[in-house]
């Protein structure tokens, strides 16, 4: 049985370290040992520093894909946007010309209410109009009436207004009671023109 190094002192025990090495290997292993440290430690900071270029790294694409659909979106927005815009001013600009040349085209048209009152208006209780043919300032009216009084006042008061030309054929005064009657008479230009 081998002899131990050690010898008791009280109660403590010590070791005798016997050193077998000579200064240049323990300065050898000593430099080892230090580089050792080194690399360890440069490892550690190399990983660490990867680890946060891989988070870096995958933050700035998270945000690049972000970037790329906030752009999308602005330009989509503006230019959908501006296309509203441009719709919204050809529809008004197509309403204004319609509004023109509805304007413009009334303007030609006869005014035709006022006549049609005026008829109306004139008109006694006995007669009664069943046709009405207008060409442009000519007026065609074929009616019924009650009594040949009746059809000759409707006649006076066409004859008092702005009726002009007015064509009744002698066939309108024959029968005394229930006869239909035509006549015919032009409307001058001024009335038609009047609201």
């Amino acid at each position: 049985m081998p002899r131990p190094l050690a010898w008791r002192k009280g109660l403590q025990v010590a070791m005798i370290r016997i050193n077998l090495l000579s200064d240049k290997e323990k300065k050898e292993r000593l430099a080892d040992k230090k580089i050792g440290i080194v690399i360890r430690v440069g490892f550690s900071i190399i990983f660490s520093l990867l680890l946060l270029a891989l988070v870096m790294f995958s933050a700035l694409i998270i945000l690049e894909i972000n970037m790329r659909s906030v752009k999308e979106e602005a330009k989509a927005y503006p230019t959908s946007l501006a296309k509203e815009i441009e719709e919204t001013d050809n529809l008004l600009k197509d309403a204004k010309s319609i509004s023109q040349k509805i304007g413009k085209d009334s303007q030609d048209v006869p005014y035709w209410g006022k006549v049609f009152e005026t008829i109306s208006a004139i008109s006694p209780d006995g007669v009664r109009m069943t046709n009405i043919h207008i060409e442009k300032a000519h007026v065609r009216l074929v009616g019924f009436a009650k009594t040949r009084e009746d059809f000759l006042t409707f006649q006076e008061g066409l004859r008092k207004d702005y009726f002009k030309n007015i064509n009744s054929p002698v066939s309108n005064l024959v029968s005394p009671n229930n006869f239909d009657f035509t006549i015919e008479f032009d409307i001058e230009n001024k009335y038609l023109d009047q609201p």
